[in-house]
């Protein structure tokens, strides 16, 4: 099931940041993207949230900042012999070029903030400290309206993009380098992303980048946090959930087209990464359609 697009709130004409409280069986949605960036408070109920290729346990107080264009949904499901319980939630939505109008967002000052966006095209969860201080930002913003808001949601992106409490929800689809890369780490990349579902080995990647194996190892985990292994496999798996929530294709021609060795070894890595079976992972991606 291909996400579908969602229009932005007709508020969104009178006012440059839209906050809406929603209320109700259901947060009235479903599995969706916009080009909007959101942030979406859950004050009660609901029971998961599917962000990306991620589907996690709801919670109240769940606090999420999205960039544009990232598939969601949240949910209320019923569960046998449970009544629903209504949710009660705060969406913040703005475009992403409302804070960076002009090129002052390009300054080097400002690059918390372009690292701020840049890791929400994953979804991000604010916890701890940070998600205590964000709420009551979100709460007054649902009273503020116009310039108030907005210099609410700045006071916001500050506290954010400064925070060591934020953690990525989703896998990307194609896992970036951090910024300030080598070229020879970018071309690695491409070369990983171009040839996924053929077997890859750091010696040849070092190769193609003339570099010995122990030290483009070195260079590839400093420049992206991960060792060639682990990013490949967070490439296989992303790509694996992309597939199973938009195609009909099946597990094994799923495991083929990702790289890895047999169906069986998939099952095993995607349920070590997502907690579920492939199969699961589709059925609850395209329950709510």
């Amino acid at each position: 099931m291909k996400p579908i697009v969602e229009k932005l709130s007709p508020l969104a004409a009178a006012e440059p940041v839209v906050c809406e409280l929603v209320r109700g069986q259901d947060f009235g949605c479903v599995w969706h993207y916009h080009p909007e960036c959101e942030i979406t408070l859950v004050l009660k109920g609901g029971t998961e949230r599917l962000v990306g290729n991620n589907i996690s346990p709801l919670s109240p107080g769940d606090l999420v900042f999205m960039g544009p264009n990232v598939p969601h949904d949240y949910r209320n499901q019923p569960s046998a012999g449970k009544p629903v319980t209504d949710v009660e939630a705060i969406v913040v939505q703005f475009t992403p070029e409302l804070p960076g109008h002009g090129d002052w967002l390009q300054r080097s000052s400002m690059i918390p903030v372009r690292r701020l966006f840049q890791r929400a095209e994953q979804g991000l969860e604010v916890k701890g400290i940070t998600r205590l201080t964000a709420t009551r930002i979100v709460q007054e913003m649902l009273l503020a309206h116009g310039m108030k808001r907005v210099i609410l949601l700045l006071q916001l992106l500050d506290l954010l993009s400064n925070s060591e409490e934020l953690e990525e929800i989703s896998s990307a689809v194609l896992p970036q380098p951090r910024p300030g890369t080598s070229d020879r780490v970018s071309m690695a990349c491409e070369f990983i992303a171009t040839h996924l579902p053929e077997p890859i080995y750091v010696a040849d990647l070092a190769a193609i980048v003339g570099l010995g194996k122990s030290a483009f190892s070195r260079l590839f985990k400093k420049s992206t946090g991960r060792t060639v292994p682990q990013y490949v496999n967070e490439l296989r798996i992303a790509r694996a959930c992309l597939l199973l929530a938009e195609t009909d294709l099946t597990v094994s021609q799923i495991a083929m087209d990702c790289g890895f060795v047999s169906p069986a070894h998939f099952q095993r890595q995607f349920r070590e990464h997502q907690h579920c079976v492939p199969l699961a992972y589709r059925s609850r991606v395209i329950q709510s359609s």
